[in-house]
C-alpha cells in the first residue's frame, strides 16, 4: 500500500463552494466535520483550521459548524479526542493478539496502532497532540491534557513494572512518548519506511523502559560538599 501524504503546508487547489441544505443525522455530520478538519490540519496546518475554512471545505454554513463546535478550541479538542480514541481502540485490539508478550511486542502493537490512525486520519492531529509549542497556550494545554488522558491508564502499570513511584512513572511516560514521536518523524516526512520507523520506535521505547528499571543514581549525594 502506498504511503499517504502526511505533510502539512500543501495548499488545496480546489475547494468546495456549494453550501448544502440536505439534512444529515447529527452523528454523521459531526463525523464529516471532524474528518474534514483533520484533513485541513494535515494539509495546511493549524493556522488554516478556522470555522470559515471548515465550513467552505465541508460545503456547509458557518452557523452549522458553530452548532457542532461552539468554539475553535472546542473543535481542536474534538479532533484530538477523536484521534486518541481511535489509537486506544486499535491498540486494545492489537493488545489481545500480543498478550502474553514481551515489552517489545506490546510496544510494537502500540506503535503500529498509532501508525494505522495516522494513515487513516493524517499526521496533523498526531503532530499537534505531541508538539503544540507553536500554537496558542490554550491549544497547547488541550493537547497536553488529551495526551495525558491517553497515557493515564499506563502510569500505574509502568510504576509497577519499573518499581518506581506513580508520580515518577508519569514523567517516564512523557519521555517515552517523546522518543516514540522522534522515531516516527522519519516515516511522516517520508525519509523512512513505516517498517523502519516502527522498528526504531520499538527499540527506543524498549530500551528506555529497561533503563528506567535500573536504580537511579543520586547525583546530589555524590556531589562534593560545599565548604
Amino acid at each position: 500500500m502506498a504511503r499517504p501524504s502526511h505533510g502539512a503546508g500543501t495548499k488545496k487547489k480546489t475547494r468546495t463552494k456549494r453550501v448544502t441544505t440536505r439534512r444529515v443525522p447529527p452523528d454523521a455530520r459531526r463525523r464529516q466535520l471532524l474528518d474534514e478538519a483533520a484533513r485541513i490540519l494535515t494539509d495546511e496546518g493549524l493556522e488554516r483550521l478556522q470555522v470559515t475554512e471548515l465550513a467552505e471545505r465541508a460545503g456547509v454554513s458557518r452557523p452549522l459548524v458553530y452548532r457542532v463546535f461552539p468554539t475553535r478550541h472546542a473543535l481542536v479538542r474534538a479532533i484530538l479526542d477523536d484521534f486518541t480514541a481511535a489509537i486506544a481502540e486499535r491498540f486494545q485490539r492489537a493488545l489481545f493478539r500480543a498478550l502474553p508478550g514481551t515489552i517489545e511486542s506490546i510496544t510494537t502493537a502500540f506503535v503500529e496502532a498509532c501508525c494505522d490512525v495516522i494513515d487513516q486520519k493524517g499526521a496533523g492531529p498526531w503532530l499537534l497532540l505531541l508538539d503544540a509549542r507553536g500554537a496558542d497556550p490554550e491549544v497547547a494545554r488541550i493537547g497536553r491534557e488529551v495526551l495525558g488522558h491517553l497515557l493515564e491508564p499506563w502510569q500505574e502499570r509502568l510504576a509497577a513494572f519499573t518499581g518506581t513511584p506513580v508520580r515518577r512513572a508519569g514523567n517516564y511516560l512523557w519521555i517515552i512518548v517523546a522518543a516514540g514521536r522522534a522515531a516516527l518523524a522519519g516515516w511522516i516526512d517520508g525519509t523512512l519506511s513505516r517498517e523502519e520507523a516502527v522498528g526504531d520506535a520499538t527499540r527506543a521505547v524498549s530500551a528506555l523502559v529497561a533503563a528506567f528499571q535500573a536504580p537511579c543514581t543520586d547525583v546530589v549525594a555524590r556531589a562534593p560538599a560545599r565548604r
